[in-house]
This record gives C-alpha cells, sequence and structure tokens, in this order.
C-alpha cells in the first residue's frame, strides 16, 4: 500500500494520466504547474479563463523511466528510515587496481611432531657391540615437515623426518612425482587415475596402505607387518586411484627397507612389484567398509663371501699371556662363493569398518597374510642359509572407540609367526622350535581434533623367545610401554 502512495504522490506532482488503454503508460507534462496556479493577467477573484487544449507529451525514454524508478525506490527506503542499496560495481576491477596477494593454488604446508617417553624389560644399562641397550629413555619419534603442491593434473611432495631413535637422524620420508586425470571424481576423492615416482608409500595391507601414520592410534604397526616391511616407503613407481567405492595401487619398487644409513643401492635387478585392490563404501549413512587383498612378489638377495687366505690364530687357552705349545692353530682359507636371489612373495586381506554413533566413531578392523621368504625385519629370511623355504604367518585385529569429543580407547591383538617349519635338537631329537609372538595391546588416550592427542599404550607381550634354566624356550621379560604426545604443525 506505501507503495502505491508514493506512486500517486509522485505522479500528481509531476505527471497526469491519460485515458486507459490495454497498456497504461505514465507521461510527463510539457510544463509543471498546479491546477490553481493563475493565469497571466488575470485579476484575483475572476474566473479563468478556459484553458486550451494542451498537447499530448510524448511517450517517456528508458532513461527517463529508470530514472523515474530510483526516486520511487529511494523515497521507500528513506520511509523505511534503511539506506538505498548500493549501485553495483562493474564486474571486472580496473586494470591498474592492485589485486590480493595469495598463496599459489594448491600448495599447502604441514607436518606433526611425535615426543614420546618409553620404557621396555628388555632395557639394560649396558653396551653391546658399542650401542646401549637401556630402552628407557624419552626420545623423539617423529617429526615430520611435508610441503604439498598441486596443479590440475600433476602434483608434487616433500616430506622430511628427524627423529633420535637411534641418535640424531634426518631423512627423506617421502619425495614423490605425480601426474594424474580425475575423469568425474570429485576434488575431495582419489583421481581415476595417478602415476607417482620418487620415494612413495608400499602398497600393502591396511596398515601400510592405506592408514596415514600421522591419523594411527596405535603406536606402531603390528609385529607382522613390520617384521615384513620394516618401513612405509620405498623408490618406486606408483600407479594408483579409483572409481566410485573401487580402489587400486600397483607398484614397482627397489624392495630394499630403509636402514640406518637411509634407502641402501639396489644389490640386485629384479624388482618388487607390490600391490592392493580394495573397495570403500558407506552402504548406510552411520557405516563405513573398507576391504581389500594384497600381494607382494620379488627376489630377495644373498650376499656371497670373498676369499680368504690361511692364516694362524693365537688361543691362550691357560690365560697366562704367553705363547705355549698347542695354542697356535691354523685357519685354512676359504673359497669365494657367489650372491644369489631367491624368491620371495606375500599374500594380505584386511577388512575394517566404522559405526558413526552419537557416542563417537567405533573402528573394528582388521588383517592376515601368509608370506615366503619375506621377513627383513624380525627375524631375516635367507632360505641360501637355511636350506630350505622360510613361511610366514600374521595377523592382528584392533577395536578403537570414541569416548565423547575429547578421548579415545582401543585394544589390539596380534599374532606373527616368523617361521612355520622351524626346528631344534634336544636330547638328540628334532622337535618343532615355537618363535611366534602375541602381542596384546590396550590404549587410551584425550584428544584435540586437529590439535594434539596424548596417547598411552601397554605390549603385553607373549612369546617363546627367552629360555629356563633347564633351556627350554619360555617366555621373554619383553613388555613395554609408551606415552606420546603428537601435537600438529
Amino acid at each position: 500500500m506505501k507503495r502505491v502512495a508514493l506512486v500517486t504522490f509522485l505522479i500528481s506532482q509531476s505527471v497526469w494520466a491519460q485515458p486507459s488503454t490495454a497498456d497504461d503508460e505514465l507521461e510527463v507534462p510539457a510544463s509543471p504547474g498546479g491546477p490553481t496556479a493563475p493565469a497571466p493577467g488575470a485579476k484575483p477573484g475572476e474566473p479563468a479563463p478556459a484553458p486550451s487544449a494542451a498537447p499530448i507529451a510524448a511517450a517517456p525514454s528508458a532513461q527517463e523511466l529508470d530514472e523515474l524508478r530510483k526516486r520511487i525506490a529511494a523515497l521507500e527506503a528513506a520511509q523505511q528510515k534503511v539506506p538505498p542499496a548500493p549501485i553495483a560495481e562493474p564486474a571486472t576491477a580496473p586494470k591498474n587496481e592492485p589485486k590480493e596477494d595469495a598463496l599459489p593454488f594448491g600448495l599447502r604446508i604441514g607436518g606433526y611432531l611425535q615426543t614420546q617417553f618409553e620404557h621396555s624389560q628388555q632395557s639394560e644399562d649396558q653396551l653391546l657391540q658399542g650401542q646401549p641397550l637401556n630402552q628407557n629413555r624419552f626420545v623423539l619419534r617423529r617429526g615430520r615437515l611435508r610441503v604439498d603442491r598441486e596443479w590440475e593434473y600433476a602434483a608434487a611432495t616433500l616430506e622430511l623426518d628427524a627423529n633420535t631413535v637411534r641418535g640424531v637422524s634426518f631423512g627423506v620420508r617421502r619425495a614423490e612425482g605425480t601426474l594424474w586425470y580425475r575423469g568425474k571424481n570429485a576434488n575431495a576423492t582419489v583421481p581415476l587415475v595417478a602415476a607417482t615416482l620418487g620415494v612413495t608409500d608400499i602398497p600393502f595391507g591396511y596398515e601400510l596402505g592405506v592408514e596415514p601414520t600421522r591419523r594411527r592410534a596405535f603406536m606402531e604397526r603390528s609385529v607382522g607387518t613390520l617384521a615384513l616391511f620394516p618401513t612405509d616407503a620405498d623408490v618406486g613407481l606408483r600407479v594408483w586411484g579409483g572409481y566410485e567405492f573401487l580402489r587400486y595401487a600397483v607398484a614397482i619398487m627397489n624392495g630394499e627397507p630403509l636402514d640406518n644409513s637411509g634407502f641402501p643401492r639396489d644389490p640386485n635387478a629384479a624388482k618388487d612389484v607390490i600391490g592392493r585392490f580394495g573397495v570403500d563404501v558407506a552402504p548406510l549413512p552411520l557405516v563405513t567398509l573398507t576391504g581389500g587383498a594384497s600381494f607382494a612378489t620379488g627376489k630377495g638377495f644373498h650376499a656371497g663371501q670373498q676369499a680368504t687366505k690361511d692364516s694362524v690364530v693365537w688361543n691362550d687357552t691357560n690365560l697366562d699371556g704367553d705363547l705355549d705349545d698347542g695354542e697356535l692353530v691354523p685357519v685354512p682359507g676359504t673359497a669365494s662363493t657367489p650372491s644369489e636371489n631367491f624368491e620371495r612373495w606375500a599374500l594380505g586381506l584386511d577388512l575394517g569398518a566404522v559405526f558413526h554413533t552419537k557416542f563417537g566413531d567405533t573402528k573394528l578392523y582388521g588383517e592376515a597374510f601368509v608370506a615366503s621368504n619375506y621377513d627383513r625385519g624380525f627375524a631375516r629370511a635367507d632360505p641360501v642359509v637355511s636350506g630350505v623355504d622360510v613361511r610366514h604367518t600374521g595377523a592382528y585385529v584392533a577395536l578403537l572407540q570414541d569416548v565423547t569429543r575429547f578421548g579415545i580407547a582401543g585394544f589390539r591383538f596380534a599374532y606373527y609367526d616368523p617361521n612355520s617349519d622351524l626346528t631344534e635338537q634336544r636330547q638328540g631329537e628334532f622337535v618343532p622350535l615355537d618363535q611366534s609372538v602375541i602381542t596384546l595391546s590396550p590404549l587410551a588416550g584425550l584428544v584435540l581434533k586437529d590439535q594434539a592427542r596424548l596417547l598411552f599404550q601397554y605390549d603385553f607381550v607373549r612369546d617363546h623367545l627367552g629360555r629356563d634354566e633347564r633351556g627350554v624356550p619360555a617366555d621373554l621379560r619383553n613388555d613395554s610401554f609408551t606415552l606420546r604426545l603428537q601435537v600438529e604443525l
């Protein structure tokens, strides 16, 4: 109603109406004036002469109509005590206007720190070959700094690691270049196909090939996957990607794990082929399922020996410091032996589920594998020395539960047998030698999402690596616990 009144007011001041037609129009009068204005030369009180017929004004232009609409809008805004809407600026800024400074598109810098206190029943205040056996200590487990740069069809990643596990150490955790094609996949999901070359992740299983170290709640990977793959990365070419709920990754790698001096040179021309094919699907809004099958195949390396000369060794049997008869022992020389390659392989299966509830996420997952001659981190397999292939079996099951927004609790059961066919001789008979290890790991902690985590984990280790007073295998006292603080950078 206000708008109609305002329009009527403006028309009464500036325009008059024409006879109604199919298309009513507003016209601007040729000369302004009110109906009661006296005619020129007329005396007061005398009736004004009849006006002559006024000429019909021409139709207003589009510019005049636009100005009239603006006047109406301004009057309405003034009545409502609201300032009129600002006039829209041009779509493009002037060329001489400086643009806002910003980081290049797709550049991300981040990292995290993991500092912890460790305690182990194996700790001793002694040295072994010059290395301390003390394991009750504070340590920087991981200090990671990572830079990622992404374009439409390419990406690059550089991640550096610093730690004090075996003294102060700096190295490359990841250094990879990637060419990819996203296809119809959204930016937040994996690309349709990607090829990565450099120091990159090993795509085997869930702990190693899917779960990032940064997000892992448990302190380290289970004993079985650590035995097969002592480190998370290797040098090689990885082809990976996904389509809808399907995931795949296949890599050709050197197959030599990281050691104290970094990535060693590959001693043989054969390369390991490692891969995982899996799914990542949410069948229900509150449930997410993951699973996959993994494989690894390649050739291990047995180092040969150089030839040695004949020599003589003095064996001071009576410890008197003098050379006596019979204390000189000849040692014959040995011929050189060539290096040899041997076959190795591994097969794995992993399954997992996450349930999203009002109490927080509940995560249940597990993994199992069988392998042959692939142990490089627990009891190194070398069938050239043993004369037979060495079989390994391992598995774990883990449960994690959010306790409100600020807490987490979990438990993991892990099993690993480094040699299922091992025997030893006792009292003249060969009997199976059990080297299996079972680890029970309860975990609890506090969580500040995207900021920090304070976690405590105790490892109850049950194995047959010790010996009792009779020389019979017994449980080795090697339980341990870790208190870790992880802070995001």
